[in-house]
Order: structure tokens, then C-alpha cells, then sequence
């Protein structure tokens, strides 16, 4: 039964990426290239080799991230766009902390940046929850105009109080080493960050608390029909407000993943790169699904370390990762308005009893 529930979701998904490989293959053919050596190049590049691999995984991490924290925030009714800027946030005040953190104990020090990475998403997406709750403003207006605030916030941080002590480049001092998020000795390069563990761990959480606890079926309900839930005793706001807070930290951890868990050991202001919005593709491509958000997510981190690949190794246009991801999120809008007409019963029209025909006769008569 749960199989035959899940079935068309696989599906959808399964059609999108194949159409998204046609896609690809004709690009590729258009640039001269043959689908052969892309094909072998963009293996060797993802998954060919335990760097390579490790690499891909790792940078899955935080685009699962965001993509639980849309549909946490979407199974409250709540559309927010407000990721990118709780990621640099969460980032930023992660880095603020960590650059303090050195004195500490390695895995103290972890812990204290990714709560903080936490804290700082989850006060981001609170002002997006108190405008809605309070004042009525629309969160996805609310949002998208706070990512560009948390934009120029972080220049202003790299290039101030957070820039390295004698350092002209926009960006952070170094990170100290304990603060740095352990990787896998075992893995060539030491690519694969131990934080992959959030992959299976955070999708299978967020399964069970929006199925198998009282506040995901809050969640359910209030984002279902809000009046509904008013009778049943339930406050739609109050649980779109925990909705939002609750992606904000999953943003916000997304960010402190990116910094302390990647090559580079300091912030820059551009070191969110489009996470954001592509984990909200990754959320759609999943069908808001927290289990296949695990895979399409690797399938995103694949598109980007594969077109890095590919230019690499057939000097193919470095913005075809970036072409890739926008049809992949075409075709999953296509595949939505498609699969909603599909399901779309049209109304009966009313029968004569229902219309009061048979009323209007009988007065007549009398």
C-alpha cells in the first residue's frame, strides 16, 4: 500500500531526470562534444574515484538541508524563499563564534558552530515568521527581500569585523583547526566530511516527526485547512511560526556546513553559491518527499562536481551546471501543473433535485 502511495512520486522523479539527461545530451552534442567521453568524463568526475565521491556527498550535505526545511515549512502551508539569507546568516555567525572557538576541544567546537550556524538561521527566519504573524506581510515578499539585507550584511562582515588581521581579500581570518568538521582519513584528498551522516539521519527525522509525532501532525493539519484546525483547537499561526523557525535552522546548519565543512577554511561573501534556492529544487524534485530529498539532493551535488568535470576535461562551458539545474526545475514545475490537471476532477453539474427544479415545478403547479 505504501509502495503503490509512493509510486507516482518515483516516477515523476524518474521522468524529470531522464528528460534532464536528454536535455543534457543535446546541449553536449550542440557543443561539439560526444555523449561517450561526457558520460565517462562525468562519472570519473562524481563517483569515479573515493575523492572525487567524497567531494559529491559532502556538498549534497547542505542542499538536503534546505530542502527539509521546505517541506517542514510548506507541510505548515508556509512559502517562504528566505534560505540564501538564512544560510550567509547562519554562516556568518558561525564564523563570528568559531573564530573564537580555538582554545576548545575539537569536538566542542564543532558542536558550538553548528549550533551557532543554527541559531543564526533560526533568528533570520524569525523576522520573516514576525512580520507574517504580526503585521500580515507576506513571507515570500518578506524573505526575498531579507536575503538581499543578509547579502550585503556578510560583504560588510568580511570586509570589516570579521576580515583577517592584514588581509586585503573579502574574507574571514582562517578558521582554527578545531573548529574545522572532521573528514575521512580513509578517503584519498580527505574529501568526505563526516557530516554526511546528516544525509540519512536528518531525512529519516524529519519523516518521523512530521508523520509519527503531535507536532508534525499539527503541521499537516494547520497547512491542510487552517479553519479546520481553529475547530479542532489547533493555532495555524502558531504552528506556521515554529514551521518557518524550524527551516531557519535547518538553513542556518546549512551554512555552518558549507564553511566548516568545506575546502576553503574562512568565510568570503559569496560562499553560499545558490544553495538555497537549488534545495528548494531538490525539495520540489523530491515531491516533497524527506527520504527521496536524500537522493535528489546527491543528483544536485552530482550536476555541479560533474559540470566542474566537464569543463575540466572537455572545456565545455562552465554555466552547464548551472543550465542543467534550471531545466531540472523547469521540468519539475512542468511535471507539477501537469500532474495536478491530471488529478483535477471537473465538477458534476447539478442534478434537478439539487438545483431545486423539482420545487419550482411543484409551487408552479400549486
Amino acid at each position: 500500500m505504501t509502495i503503490a502511495r509512493h509510486l507516482p512520486r518515483v516516477l515523476t522523479t524518474a521522468g524529470v531526470l531522464a528528460a534532464a539527461v536528454v536535455t543534457t545530451s543535446l546541449i553536449l552534442l550542440a557543443s561539439g562534444v560526444t555523449l561517450p567521453d561526457a558520460a565517462a568524463v562525468f562519472w570519473d568526475g562524481t563517483f569515479g574515484t573515493g575523492t572525487n565521491a567524497g567531494t559529491t556527498l559532502t556538498q549534497a550535505v547542505p542542499l538536503l538541508l534546505i530542502a527539509l526545511g521546505w517541506i517542514v515549512a510548506t507541510r505548515a502551508g508556509r512559502l517562504h524563499v528566505g534560505y540564501p539569507g538564512q544560510v550567509i546568516v547562519g554562516g556568518s555567525l558561525a564564523t563570528a563564534v568559531g573564530l573564537h572557538c580555538g582554545g576548545l576541544p575539537a569536538p566542542l567546537a564543532v558542536t558550538v558552530t553548528a549550533l551557532a550556524g543554527i541559531a543564526g538561521g533560526v533568528l533570520w527566519a524569525g523576522l520573516t515568521a514576525w512580520l507574517w504573524a504580526s503585521r500580515g506581510v507576506l513571507e515570500i515578499i518578506s524573505s526575498l527581500l531579507l536575503n538581499l539585507v543578509a547579502t550585503q550584511v556578510a560583504a560588510w562582515l568580511v570586509r570589516g569585523p570579521l576580515q583577517g588581521p592584514g588581509s586585503q581579500e573579502p574574507q574571514s581570518a582562517t578558521f582554527p583547526p578545531s573548529t574545522l568538521w572532521p573528514s575521512s582519513a580513509a578517503v584519498p584528498g580527505q574529501t568526505l566530511s563526516y557530516d554526511v551522516v546528516l544525509l540519512p539521519l536528518c531525512a529519516l527525522g524529519v519523516a518521523l516527526l512530521l508523520s509519527r509525532t503531535p507536532f508534525g501532525f499539527a503541521l499537516r493539519v494547520c497547512g491542510g485547512n487552517a479553519e479546520a484546525a481553529r475547530w479542532s483547537g489547533l493555532d495555524p499561526r502558531r504552528a506556521g511560526v515554529a514551521a518557518i523557525l524550524v527551516s531557519g535552522g535547518f538553513a542556518g546548519l546549512a551554512g555552518a556546513a558549507l564553511l566548516f565543512a568545506g575546502t576553503a577554511p574562512w568565510m568570503s561573501d559569496g560562499f553560499e553559491g545558490g544553495v538555497g534556492f537549488n534545495g528548494i529544487a531538490v525539495a520540489l524534485l523530491a515531491g516533497n518527499s524527506p527520504v527521496l530529498a536524500v537522493f535528489t539532493a546527491i543528483a544536485f551535488s552530482a550536476l555541479t562536481v560533474g559540470g566542474t568535470a566537464l569543463q575540466a576535461g572537455l572545456d565545455v562551458p562552465s554555466s552547464l551546471a548551472q543550465v542543467l539545474q534550471g531545466a531540472v526545475i523547469v521540468l519539475v514545475l512542468l511535471a507539477a501543473v501537469l500532474a495536478r490537471r491530471r488529478t483535477a476532477r471537473p465538477a458534476a453539474p447539478p442534478t434537478r433535485t439539487e438545483a431545486g427544479v423539482p420545487a419550482l415545478v411543484g409551487a408552479e403547479e400549486r
